[in-house]
């Protein structure tokens, strides 16, 4: 007795059979492992996470933002408001240069003028030293370059005044120990 040999031919194209144990090896290849479906569902859950961090973040820098538009729009109102009573301090100085010009036009008197003019002055001095405005003393000391401008030299006999600010053209300023303007002077030379 002959056995019969069977052969299979196993071409899926001829074999509609044999097609379909290949379709189900490919489908065990495609399976993944429990422990990749783990890993993947917790890249899942931390991709949410950080979806809600990136939210929370640009909730409180929004909410910086208001705050710090909120913080500014308060600083420039309090600034207007003290540039406001700064002006409102300097009217009564503005209303007697007013009165006083017309005083001298009408009574021609200078002295009166020169009085009231060094009253509005000592005013307005007590005005800006309110808001911490002070005049540099410089007369007579050493000269600073640190709060004066020299505009010209001139020769003095004295040696002790070699060196000494003889004469302020123009007044300097600081305010809060902060220089506004320098003040603007005439330095002596001694030349031995």
């Amino acid at each position: 007795m002959t056995e019969e040999l069977k052969v299979s031919d196993k071409r899926h194209w001829v074999n509609p059979e044999a097609r379909a144990g290949e379709d189900n090896k490919e489908a065990d290849l495609k399976r993944i492992p429990t422990h990749v479906a783990k890993l993947e569902e917790q890249m899942a859950a931390n991709d949410a996470k950080l979806k809600e961090y990136i939210a929370a973040y640009k909730e409180k820098m929004a909410e910086n933002d208001q705050y710090r538009t909120r913080l500014e729009k308060d600083i420039d109102r309090r600034i207007e408001t003290r540039m406001a009573e700064f002006f409102r301090n300097l009217m009564p100085g503005l209303d007697h240069l007013d009165m006083a010009l017309d005083s001298a036009r009408k009574t021609k008197d200078v002295e009166k003028l020169i009085e009231g003019v060094g009253m509005i002055k000592s005013g307005l001095a007590r005005i800006f030293a309110g808001y911490g405005l002070q005049e540099i003393d410089c007369l007579g000391k050493p000269f600073n370059p640190a709060n004066a401008e020299a505009i010209q030299v001139v020769e003095v006999a004295e040696k002790e005044k070699d060196n000494v600010v003889m004469e302020v053209v123009q007044a300097g300023y600081t305010m809060n120990d902060l220089l506004i303007r320098p003040a603007r002077v005439i330095v002596g030379r001694h030349n031995a």
